[in-house]
C-alpha cells in the first residue's frame, strides 16, 4: 500500500504552518514594528483577567488563545491560527453564521476597508469561544495548543481529500458521458452538457450537488427529471456503507423533487457480490440502481451494455457502444 493521503496531507501541512500555526504568531510579535504595549493593553480589554492569569500560571501569554484587533490588522492571516485553535473547519465556520464576510482575511491576508469597523466586534465574539475553551481543557500548554489545531487541520485535509475524490469520479463520468454522446452535437458549459436527443428535445446534464449529477429533458410545458446520480469515487470498502447513507440522504430529496430514477455510482463494486448489493439496497432504499464506475467505463462489461442500455432510453438517445 501507498500512503498517498498521508504524503498529500504532509505536504499541505509545511505549507500552511508558517500561516496559520505557532510560528505565524510568533512571526508577527517578533516584528520589530509590533508594539507590545499595544497588545497588553487590548488583552486586558478583550479577555477577562482569571483567564490571562490561568495562561500565566502555564507561562503562557494571552495571544496565544485570544485575538485582540491589533493582532489582526498586523497579520489577517491569524484567524486561521484561532479557528483551527477552537476546532472549526472551514465550512464550519465560514458557512454558517456572520463570518463569511471575514474569509478574506484567512484566505488573503487583508482586511477590507468595509470590514474595519466589525473587527472589535469579531474578537469579542472569539474570545468568548477561547474562554470556553481554556476553561473546559484546563491544562494549556504550546503543544496542546499546536495538537489541536493539527487535530483541527487533519479533519480539514481529510474533508477536503474527500472532495477530491469524489470530483475525480464526477470528472471521470463527465469524460465517459462525452465519449457516449459523440454522435450528437454537444454544448458543453463548465457545469453542463446541453444535446439534443433522437425526438430533437434539450437533454441537460448538469454537474451540481444535491444530487451531483441530474439528467433533465425540457418539454413546452415542464422541465422532466430524468435521473439524479450521486457519485461516491472513495475505494475503501471499510466506509462505504457511510458514502452509501450519505447518497440515500441526497436521494430523498430528489425524489421529492420528482426525480423517478436516482442512480448511485460508487468505486467500490456492489454488484458482484450479493451480499453487499442486498445491503446496498437496504442501506439506500430510494437508490433506484446501483453502478460500478470502473464497470460502466469498460464497454466489454455486462453492467456498461446495462448502463447504456438504460441511460439511453431515458434520455431518448443512442448511445455509443
Amino acid at each position: 500500500m501507498k500512503p498517498s493521503g498521508q504524503i498529500d496531507f504532509y505536504v499541505r501541512l509545511q505549507a500552511v504552518r508558517g500561516r496559520y500555526l505557532s510560528e505565524a504568531l510568533k512571526t508577527t510579535v517578533d516584528d520589530p514594528a509590533f508594539t507590545l504595549e499595544t497588545l497588553n493593553g487590548e488583552l486586558s480589554a478583550y479577555v477577562d483577567a482569571q483567564h490571562l492569569k490561568h495562561l500565566a500560571s502555564y507561562g503562557l501569554r494571552g495571544e496565544v488563545c485570544f485575538p485582540v484587533p491589533y493582532l489582526f490588522r498586523r497579520n489577517p492571516y491569524l484567524l486561521g491560527y484561532y479557528r483551527l485553535l477552537y476546532g472549526f473547519s472551514c465550512k464550519e465556520f465560514y458557512d454558517q453564521g456572520p463570518f463569511k464576510r471575514f474569509q478574506g482575511m484567512e484566505n488573503c491576508g487583508s482586511i477590507q476597508p468595509r470590514l474595519e469597523p466589525l473587527i472589535p466586534a469579531l474578537c469579542r465574539s472569539l474570545t468568548k469561544t477561547g474562554e470556553t475553551l481554556v476553561e473546559l481543557i484546563g491544562t494549556v500548554s504550546l503543544p496542546i495548543v499546536n495538537d489541536l489545531q493539527l487535530l483541527t487541520l487533519g479533519y480539514q485535509f481529510w474533508g477536503s481529500r474527500n472532495v477530491k475524490v469524489g470530483q475525480s469520479a464526477i470528472n471521470s463520468f463527465v469524460s465517459l458521458m462525452k465519449v457516449l454522446l459523440a454522435a450528437y452535437s454537444l454544448d458543453v458549459q463548465e457545469r453542463q452538457i446541453t444535446f439534443l436527443n433522437d425526438s430533437n428535445l434539450p437533454v441537460t446534464i448538469r454537474i451540481a450537488s444535491d444530487p451531483d449529477v441530474s439528467i433533465t429533458l425540457k418539454l413546452e410545458s415542464e422541465e422532466r427529471k430524468l435521473v439524479a446520480i450521486e457519485m461516491k469515487g472513495g475505494t475503501d470498502r471499510s466506509n462505504i456503507w457511510e458514502r452509501i447513507g450519505a447518497a440515500e440522504k441526497s436521494h430523498s430529496k430528489a425524489k421529492a423533487k420528482g426525480f423517478n430514477e436516482r442512480w448511485t455510482i460508487t468505486r467500490v463494486d456492489l454488484n458482484s457480490d450479493p451480499g453487499m448489493l442486498r445491503k446496498a439496497r437496504e442501506q439506500s432504499a430510494t437508490s433506484t440502481r446501483f453502478f460500478f464506475l470502473d464497470h460502466i467505463a469498460d464497454p466489454t462489461t455486462p453492467e456498461a451494455m446495462s448502463f447504456r442500455q438504460v441511460l439511453g432510453s431515458v434520455m431518448g438517445v443512442k448511445l455509443a457502444p
